[in-house]
């Protein structure tokens, strides 16, 4: 059942995308999300109340608007991004990437051979519930399927262009909160201890050809700073975000104008 990867499709053609990151574990959140326009959303898996066995349901929300459902696994666990992709995930993600054989071992994972390792069964939501068509499914995966890591540690940057060298790698994304965290500076993103390193990465990164994220905005202003870095796989705030953040608004709001 792999049709078309709207992210891939559209980094590829050298657009950048706009996502979202779904922690909320509501598939119904996710289509509003998806229906509202998004290229993406990162189902995150690691900070986020997800069950495995219920991507499918995800994937299938967001694809009803095309929209592209990426899996951010908990961990670097074959088994996970296995499941993730047979369930027809579009990418998966996977978190603490510190040197290139880490972002080769989630290659290996997601892609079939000869570029990987992935274990091998049509009978599933990606491959179309049945082994018609059996023969060509490996390679059209392969084609379809997104990988992205997370750097966020500063020995990840130290090692980056070794990690920039792996092929089939296709997003680097910053986790700015774990980095800021590292720097001593934890939340405070634009300080010039995090701003700086991730700046000089995100050339790095699209020198090698591949797509960087990262920094998670939450304005108009703060996705064009990243656009102008060079990012183009921008992740706009998060659906927990975007319902809190009216909402106490407008509570605010309430209370002054009833006082």
């Amino acid at each position: 059942m792999l049709e078309r990867n709207f992210v891939k499709e559209k980094l590829a053609q050298g657009h950048p995308v706009l996502g979202t990151w779904t922690t909320l574990g509501s598939p119904m959140a996710a289509e509003v999300l998806a229906h509202a326009g998004l290229d993406f959303q990162i189902i995150d898996g690691e900070h986020g109340p997800f069950q495995l066995d219920e991507v499918h349901a995800y994937v299938s929300r967001c694809e009803r608007h095309q929209c592209s459902a990426i899996v951010r696994v908990p961990a670097r666990e074959d088994w996970m991004i296995l499941q993730a992709l047979d369930q027809g995930a579009h990418g998966v993600m996977v978190p603490h990437v510190d040197d290139a054989a880490q972002a080769r071992a989630l290659v290996a994972a997601a892609k079939y051979p000869p570029a990987g390792s992935r274990g091998f069964s049509p009978f599933t939501r990606a491959g179309g519930f049945s082994n018609i068509g059996a023969a060509a499914y490996p390679s059209r995966a392969n084609a379809f399927t997104l990988t992205a890591i997370l750097v966020e540690s500063f020995q990840a940057l130290a090692r980056l262009d070794e990690i920039l060298a792996v092929p089939e790698l296709d997003v680097v994304y910053f986790g700015a909160y774990d980095l800021s965290q590292e720097a001593g500076v934890p939340g405070e993103l634009s300080h010039a201890k995090v701003l700086k390193p991730v700046t000089e990465a995100v050339k790095r990164v699209v020198k090698a050809g591949k797509s960087a994220g990262g920094m998670v905005p939450q304005s108009p202003d703060e996705i064009k700073r990243l656009l102008d870095l060079g990012m183009r796989f921008i992740t706009y705030d998060v659906d927990s975000a975007l319902l809190f953040r009216p909402a106490r608004t407008m509570v605010e709001w309430f209370a002054k104008e009833t006082a």
